[in-house]
C-alpha cells in the first residue's frame, strides 16, 4: 500500500475514533473501553484497519491478510503522526474557540476535555448516582427553605439530621468524583443536588458553630 493511501486511512481511523469517544462519552461511558478491554481494543484499532484496506482496494481475503500485515508498522508510524497533529490541534482549540464547544472538540480530538460539566449535552443519569440523588432529596426534606431554615439548629434531633444528610451528600459526592476519575460526563441535575446539599451543610454548620455548638467547630 502507498504512503497516501495509508495516510487517508490514519486520518480516517481518526475521525472514527473522535466519533466514538463522544457517542460514548454521551451514552455516560469512559471516552474509550477500560479494564481489560482496552488492549484489545487499540491492537485491533492498529492491526485491522490496513488488512481491511488490503482486501477493499481489491484483493481476496487470503492476499490482503498476507499484504495488509506488514503495512502495520508502516501505518503505525503514520498514525503517530496523525495522533501528534490532532494534539497540535488540540492547544489551539484550547486556547482560541469559545468555552460552549472547546470541551466537546478536545474530547474528540484527545480523549479528554478541560471540565465534563462544560459539555453541550447532559449525560445519561446512572443506577447509582440516581440512588445517591435519591437519598440526598430525603435527607435533604427534613430541613425546610426559606425563613424556617436558620431555626433548624436548635430543633430536637438536629444533629443527627445533619449528619445523615452529610453521610447521603459525602457519598454521591465520592460517586460523582469516581465517575470523572473514569472520564464519564455527569449530569448536570446531579452536579445541583450535590452542590445545593453541601451548601446548606455547610450553613447550618456555620450557624451552629455561631450559637457555641461544639460539634460544629470540630
Amino acid at each position: 500500500m502507498s504512503l497516501l493511501q495509508l495516510l487517508i486511512l490514519a486520518v480516517a481511523a481518526m475521525i472514527g475514533l473522535g466519533a466514538l469517544r463522544l457517542t460514548r462519552v454521551r451514552l455516560g461511558r469512559t471516552p474509550l473501553p477500560d479494564g481489560r478491554g482496552r488492549l484489545p481494543f487499540f491492537l485491533a484499532f492498529v492491526a485491522v484497519p490496513p488488512i481491511v484496506l488490503a482486501v477493499l482496494i481489491g484483493m481476496a481475503p487470503t492476499e490482503g491478510l498476507l499484504r495488509g500485515g506488514p503495512s502495520v508498522l508502516p501505518y503505525l508510524a503514520v498514525l503517530a503522526g496523525v495522533w501528534m497533529v490532532m494534539w497540535a490541534a488540540a492547544v489551539i482549540v484550547s486556547l482560541v474557540v469559545p468555552g460552549r464547544w472547546r470541551p466537546l472538540m478536545l474530547l474528540a480530538l484527545v480523549g479528554r476535555e478541560a471540565d465534563l460539566d462544560d459539555l453541550p449535552f447532559d449525560p445519561p443519569v446512572t443506577a447509582r448516582l440516581a440512588e445517591s440523588v435519591a437519598l440526598v432529596n430525603r435527607a435533604n426534606l427534613v430541613f425546610p427553605r426559606g425563613p424556617e431554615f436558620p431555626a433548624q439548629i436548635e430543633r430536637s434531633g438536629f444533629r443527627a439530621s445533619w449528619d445523615s444528610l452529610d453521610a447521603a451528600t459525602t457519598t454521591l459526592e465520592d460517586r460523582i468524583a469516581e465517575d470523572r476519575r473514569l472520564g464519564l460526563g455527569v449530569a448536570s441535575d446531579v452536579m445541583a443536588t450535590a452542590k445545593d446539599a453541601r451548601s446548606r451543610l455547610d450553613t447550618l454548620r456555620r450557624l451552629a458553630v455561631e450559637h457555641g455548638q461544639a460539634w460544629a467547630a470540630a
